[in-house]
């Protein structure tokens, strides 16, 4: 089975975060250990992320590591296409664009009213790749491997069965899945709304 997108996401996050904050990217070896993948495994999510232009990885020759680098570091926040605000549905296109903001993490566009008026349909929400730290805080989410939905994510306990997915709309119903089937992709940051956002896109494209 390829390695699932969400987690592409989160590891790419990870190193543009540590690239920003050390000025240089980390060991290979301890980007696996902590996102609990083999070596190999991390070498086929970064094979994943070279093919869609995210990073470049040359050979260093045998018994070292490869050589890594971010592409499009200075373009500013990734814009991964829609995210349904209703019933889930779909799944995350290629980057559209990048919006010319500092910091990490990667953007939505919202489709749907299920987070209104909180979240408009045509928001775009702007989201860290990690999991969340505690019950109640809103999601990109994937329901199996390819519906995918923005919700109030809510659980009780430490190992909850079931997970709760909340609309802020009282007039969409509050969904119950399993938790073996639902994977975050990212937490809520904040939003931009109106004509600030074509104002800062940007196609991204930068000389290697």
């Amino acid at each position: 089975m390829p390695p699932r997108p969400h987690k592409q996401l989160r590891i790419l996050d990870a190193l543009r975060e540590a690239d920003e904050r050390d000025g240089h990217l980390p060991d290979l070896s301890a980007v696996a250990r902590a996102f609990a993948i083999s070596y190999p495994t991390l070498r086929e999510h970064l094979a994943a992320l070279e093919a869609k232009g995210h990073l470049r990885v040359t050979s260093r020759g045998p018994g070292r590591s490869p050589r890594v680098r971010l592409s499009g570091v200075a373009a500013g926040v990734p814009v991964y296409g829609e995210i349904a605000a209703g019933l889930p549905t779909g799944a995350y296109a290629e980057p559209e664009g990048y919006l010319r903001l500092p910091g990490v993490g990667f953007a939505l566009r919202v489709r749907g009213d299920s987070m209104a008026e909180r979240i408009e349909d045509g928001d775009v929400v702007l989201l860290s790749a990690r999991l969340p730290q505690r019950s109640g805080e809103i999601c990109a989410l994937r329901i199996g491997d390819d519906e995918a939905t923005l919700k109030y994510l809510e659980w009780e306990g430490a190992n909850p069965p079931r997970y709760r997915l909340r609309p802020h709309n009282a007039d969409y119903p509050t969904l119950e899945v399993a938790a073996s089937h639902v994977r975050v992709d990212g937490v809520f940051r904040s939003l931009l709304r109106g004509p600030i956002v074509q104002e800062l896109m940007t196609d991204g494209e930068r000389s290697s």
